[in-house]
């Protein structure tokens, strides 16, 4: 086995060279895959790839979950937990796939059958549990590799090789921008977002002490500063004796990359991971010349790399993440004892280390249930927001914060720190399961801001229809007499002019999100009627954030840089400001006198399409804009319909028709409390 003290990177070029895939064809190694998410799937298809694996089990509780991940596998056997699959088969491999609190735990199970493991990261969430982990392994002489596949994709071998041509190292960056995912398996709450930050961090963190550890060999490495911003974006300074080397992962940034970057005496180079190409340039580059061509030559470089390494995963059908047939190949020669390990314990280790300090700031241990920080006069009312971090229900609560109104936002996960609002009071429930009366103790009216916004309809039914009801009738037993429901003005039926009166769609020709708002409202009036709870109805618009434009989707669709714009240019677009939302729901909740039962909730100006697409250009430079004419949507819609009923027989299909087609909207009841309910 390769000696831990030689720099990873060492053992990775090591491995790339001297161990071959095709040297493996005749060993087998018995692996055993925990957990049936996207990166399970992931492992499973990764694994066919590589010679000598077999999958000869799979762990996974949810039955419909584990039969997918069993039609990936092949032969192998299901089974609900590790446990019993470990009962029945003796395994060589266990890869845990599972979500990161569980690692550590199915891990130690691993290695206590004897098993060397092979741990999705995070590896473990503090030093101390990482340190355990790799001293049992020890002891029972047992191999563990952390999910570091980064170091194992093309960019990082030839960020290796080139390494020595850079002369001295005076600069490194590690950057990652990610999106964060909304919703998890079956329409549920996905992780928090600084969870989802703590999720990818070790990424960014193992490539940065990777390259530093190669740069500076023999020092070790200490994280000197590390802070979030408000929009989700994490800065950290690690240095290794004289370099330093500077991490940036965010949730905010875009587009979405994910680049390491290395500045020598001698030259740079860029590692691009999401393209799987480096743009080097190696030389002083000082010279007028030098600084003349080198744009030229880093485009050739681009264009030609990304070219080649698109066509690679191509022809090669890769479906997997670039980089885990690789780091599974290495893995797999150091279980059967053929090559070195793929990393060293004290990796591993260092990656926990730090991913954890950094943590220390993220942790969202005070965000389930806050106490406001604010003094307000004792008779200021108590506002409910449920939804009260979504895009709609945070706006809400900065409205009513800076109206005087004491806030208590409720939202199925707590909020990360950098979101929280000063002075609001924060609350953790599933409306969809349903109203613990606590949570409407000292509560004078709801805005009721929370709907399932993806998802299929079954996900729409739980988290908007069966939430409402849930509310109004724990409403009604907590005696709040008043309760302002969120709906949509797409719920309304007709092309328009549309009017607060205009009659509710009926049926699922529009999707699950139009279904799922047009029952709620239904049941929300029906129930506060029978209750006798004030339930005045708002139906705002496609919401738009001025700050940071992104087209409705009754505009049209972009794909890649180009935006079909769908309908005339002429077309009038019932849009509104989630800003101006926020204060006209704040209003209406805090002034019942004078507030309407229903608004049709649009900008009374009412911008054209033509408006909303200059605006989307004014933001995105260079945009391709492409009208679709309205009259191609008929036969359009003809082929989308019959395409879904032949791809998803049984469920209805969508009318793309009338989703897009132009409606008129009538603004004369919103113009009349426009300018009062924003100016109070």
């Amino acid at each position: 086995m390769m000696h831990a003290q030689e720099p990873l990177l060492q053992q990775v070029k090591g491995q790339a060279r001297r161990v071959p895939v095709e040297e493996s064809e005749g060993s087998s190694v018995r692996v055993a895959l925990v957990g049936g998410g996207a990166m399970a799937r992931h492992h499973a298809r990764a694994l066919l790839r590589v010679n000598g694996a077999r999958v000869l089990g799979v762990a996974e509780p949810d039955d419909e979950v584990r039969k997918g991940m069993l039609e990936l596998c092949g032969e192998a056997d299901g089974y609900p937990d590790l446990a019993h699959l470990l009962r029945e088969h003796q395994v060589d491999v266990v890869h845990v796939c599972t979500p990161p609190a569980t690692h550590a735990a199915i891990a130690r199970l691993a290695l206590e059958h004897d098993a060397h493991v092979y741990v999705e990261k995070p590896f473990a969430h503090t030093a101390s549990e990482a340190r355990e982990l790799l001293s049992l392994a020890d002891s029972r002489n047992l191999l563990v590799c952390a999910g570091h596949q980064l170091l194992y994709e093309a960019p990082s071998r030839r960020a290796v090789d080139l390494l020595p041509a850079l002369g001295t190292v005076v600069h490194l960056e590690s950057y990652f921008a990610f999106r964060q995912v909304r919703s998890g398996r079956d329409g549920g709450p996905a992780l928090s977002p600084e969870l989802q930050l703590l999720d990818i961090l070790p990424h960014p963190v193992y490539l940065l002490l990777a390259f530093l550890e190669a740069a500076v060999p023999g020092e070790g490495t200490k994280l000197e500063m590390a802070q979030v911003g408000r929009t989700g974006t994490i800065h950290a300074l690690l240095r290794r004796g004289d370099l330093t080397g500077n991490l940036v992962v965010t949730l905010g940034g875009r587009p979405v990359d994910n680049f390491l970057r290395l500045v020598g005496t001698n030259g740079s180079l860029h590692a691009d991971y999401v393209r799987g190409t480096v743009q080097r340039s190696v030389g002083p580059g000082s010279s007028g010349v030098d600084k003349a061509l080198q744009p030229y030559r880093i485009a050739r470089q681009l264009v030609g790399g990304t070219t080649v390494a698109l066509s690679r995963r191509i022809l090669k059908r890769q479906k997997s993440y670039p980089g885990l047939k690789e780091i599974f190949h290495a893995f797999y020669g150091s279980v059967s004892g053929t090559a070195p390990a793929p990393m060293t314990p004290e990796s591993i280790l260092e990656t926990v280390r730090v991913c954890e300090e950094i943590g220390e700031i993220l942790s969202p241990r005070s965000s389930s249930r806050m106490p406001a920080h604010r003094q307000e006069e004792p008779e200021s009312p108590c506002v409910l927001v449920t939804g009260g971090t979504g895009f709609v229900g945070r706006e809400v609560v900065r409205s009513l914060v800076e109206r005087g109104a004491r806030v208590r936002a409720l939202a199925r996960r707590p909020p990360p720190p950098w979101a929280q609002v000063q002075g609001v009071e924060y609350a953790v429930a599933d409306l969809g399961e349903g109203v613990h009366q606590n949570l409407l103790d000292g509560v004078d009216a709801v805005i009721h801001c929370a709907a399932e916004t993806s998802g299929g309809w079954d996900a729409h039914e739980r988290n908007s229809v069966r939430a409402t009801e849930h509310l109004i009738r724990g409403v009604a037993e907590a005696e709040v007499r008043r309760v302002v429901h969120v709906s949509s003005i797409a719920v309304l039926e007709g092309s328009g002019p549309l009017v607060e009166d205009t009659p509710l769609e009926t049926g699922k020709g529009l999707g699950p999100y139009v279904w799922g708002k047009a029952e709620s409202e239904r049941l929300a009036t029906n129930l506060g009627r029978e209750l006798g709870i004030q339930v005045p109805i708002v139906r705002p618009g496609a919401i738009v954030d001025g700050r940071e434009f992104e087209p409705p989707g009754r505009l049209g669709r972009r794909i890649g840089n180009i935006f079909v714009a769908v309908g005339s240019p002429r077309d009038s677009l019932g849009v509104v400001d989630v800003r101006d939302v926020a204060q006209l729901l704040a209003w209406m909740a805090l002034d019942p006198e004078r507030a309407p039962k229903i608004l049709n909730l649009i900008d009374p100006k009412q911008p054209s399409k033509r408006d909303l697409v200059r605006r989307l250009r004014k933001q995105n430079p260079g945009l391709w804009v492409v009208w679709l004419p309205r009259f191609l949507l008929i036969p359009l819609s003809w082929f989308a319909s019959l395409a879904q009923k032949v791809l998803r027989p049984g469920k209805p299909a969508i009318n793309v028709a009338e989703v897009f087609g132009a409606r008129g909207y009538d603004a004369g009841a919103v113009s009349e409390v426009w300018e009062h309910a924003k100016g109070v």
